[in-house]
């Protein structure tokens, strides 16, 4: 690989407590990490085609932008993190997490709430949310952090599978496709989880194997890249589809609204499901 060795790092000295498996500073003095700086557009342009979708709804309430705000913050703080490799900016990554979970979790919590109900839990959960990020930056503890996610994310996905047997008739069409988004969104969510594993796991194995190949090819290894854009993709499908089924909009038709894969899952999965029921009969 060709280093931009003579030039200082514009940022200065990394101070983030993680460094990934991609070098620094390769390609510019003005990123420290470029793959994994770039690779955080994937949030950012699934937040906003989700925002031009709504806008284009008539009275949409505020509460449903939210969640995709959050998704847009993720890519932000991440693409900043890996810009400069700051410990300030490594905890806007961490944190962002959060912003985006927060709001989805208020959305299956009150989805039968009334509004001044569903403002009550908001403040609730900002005011629990500001007592997190506090707690974070103070203390610099991930297994808190990281467990409060996860709850968020248990909660919101035992939530969706009870709002889909709700919202959808049992063998009907419409209720094989959600399932088949769902079932995309979580698979591509935890192959993206995997990979960021790998990644920390096989560093060395991967840099030399990067040597080897040299760029551009040597992108295609850098997986916490693809981890950026496996897990943006399955946070805006469940984003998507808990806006869609918390809303109370028609499901019918669902996925042909959505960002791709997101129909091509769909269509797959009722059509594998129709092919395996024709050779039943």
């Amino acid at each position: 690989m060709i280093s931009d060795t003579t030039n200082t790092p514009f940022w200065g000295p990394t101070t983030a407590n993680s460094n990934f498996c991609e070098e620094d500073y390769v390609i510019t003095r003005y990123i420290a990490e470029f793959i994994n700086t770039l690779t955080n557009l994937s949030y950012i342009l699934y937040a906003i085609y989700g925002l031009r979708r709504l806008h284009a709804k008539p009275n949409v309430h505020v509460f449903r932008l939210f969640p995709y705000w959050g998704l847009m913050a993720v890519g932000i703080c991440s693409a900043a993190f890996h810009i400069s490799m700051k410990y300030h900016t490594q905890m806007m990554d961490d944190l962002s997490m959060l912003f985006a979970t927060t709001p989805v979790l208020h959305r299956v919590i009150t989805v039968h709430s009334s509004h001044r109900d569903s403002v009550r839990m908001a403040v609730f959960l900002g005011t629990l949310l500001s007592a997190l990020v506090v707690y974070h930056v103070l203390t610099d503890e991930l297994i808190f952090h990281s467990v409060s996610f996860g709850v968020m994310v248990v909660i919101i996905g035992l939530r969706t599978m009870q709002l889909i047997g709700a919202r959808t008739k049992a063998g009907s069409e419409s209720r094989r496709k959600v399932w088949g988004v769902v079932r995309f969104g979580a698979v591509i969510f935890n192959a993206g989880y995997y990979l960021w594993l790998i990644d920390n796991w096989t560093c060395g194995i991967l840099k030399s194997w990067k040597e080897t190949i040299g760029l551009p090819w040597a992108f295609v290894l850098e997986l916490h890249g693809w981890w950026h854009i496996f897990t943006a993709m399955g946070a805006y499908i469940f984003i998507a589809v808990v806006d869609q089924l918390v809303s109370g909009d028609d499901l019918e038709g669902l996925e042909r609204e959505l960002a791709w894969p997101a129909p091509w899952a769909a269509t797959s999965a009722f059509a594998g499901r129709k092919s395996v029921e024709e050779k039943r009969e």
